[in-house]
């Protein structure tokens, strides 16, 4: 039996041809693609390389979750560091790519343990995040009782972007473009409008 030596090898370009394979099938095929084979195929390699790399289906599983949070995190620091954070907040929710995996890796997380765990601490990271840039926001507007708390507005941004990118997947738009526009219309009133098309 070969020895497991690719445990440790974080930087081996073989590993990162794993990650990457896995990620891109999760987006194309969703979790049911998700076995050493189908991983291995799509990468080239052979399926013995999964478990050189890899102890096990769900270290691999949680690794492509912490790439893909990684990914997010990025842009989720850009949006908040913009000059109206939460219209780009809610703009990166209703496009970003990594959404559409969400759902992936909340079936898969019924199968793993410790990706269940990366997700709760993942998303408890973001929304204290969000609730923080939302409350400075109002602190900034002398906003001393919102319509909405900064809790509450932090997961609604996020719920109804993310649920309208999920409809969207399967051609469902009934009352997006009136949400949009709600949304849109409540964050311009508390943190008042970009002069850019693109903000």
């Amino acid at each position: 039996m070969v020895a497991n030596r690719g445990y440790q090898s974080t930087g081996a370009k073989t590993r990162h041809r794993l990650i990457e394979a896995a990620a891109d099938l999760l987006a194309e095929e969703g979790y049911p693609a998700i076995t050493a084979r189908r991983i291995a195929g799509h990468a080239g390699l052979k399926p013995q390389l999964v478990h050189y790399y890899f102890r096990s289906m769900e270290e691999l599983v949680v690794t492509v979750f912490q790439r893909s949070t990684a990914i997010y995190f990025h842009l989720h620091d850009e949006a908040l560091s913009s000059a109206y954070p939460l219209r780009a907040l809610w703009n990166l929710n209703a496009s970003q790519p990594e959404a559409r995996r969400v759902l992936e890796f909340v079936a898969l997380g019924k199968q793993y343990p410790l990706l269940r765990e990366e997700m709760r601490k993942a998303g408890e990271r973001f929304r204290a995040l969000q609730v923080e840039a939302i409350e400075k926001v109002y602190s900034e507007r002398q906003i001393n009782s919102p319509e909405i708390s900064a809790q509450t507005l932090a997961l609604l941004l996020s719920a109804i972007a993310r649920s309208m990118v999920i409809e969207g997947q399967v051609g469902m738009t009934a009352a997006h473009d009136e949400t949009r526009s709600a949304i849109l219309g409540y964050l311009s009133r508390i943190e008042g409008s970009p002069n850019t098309r693109e903000a």
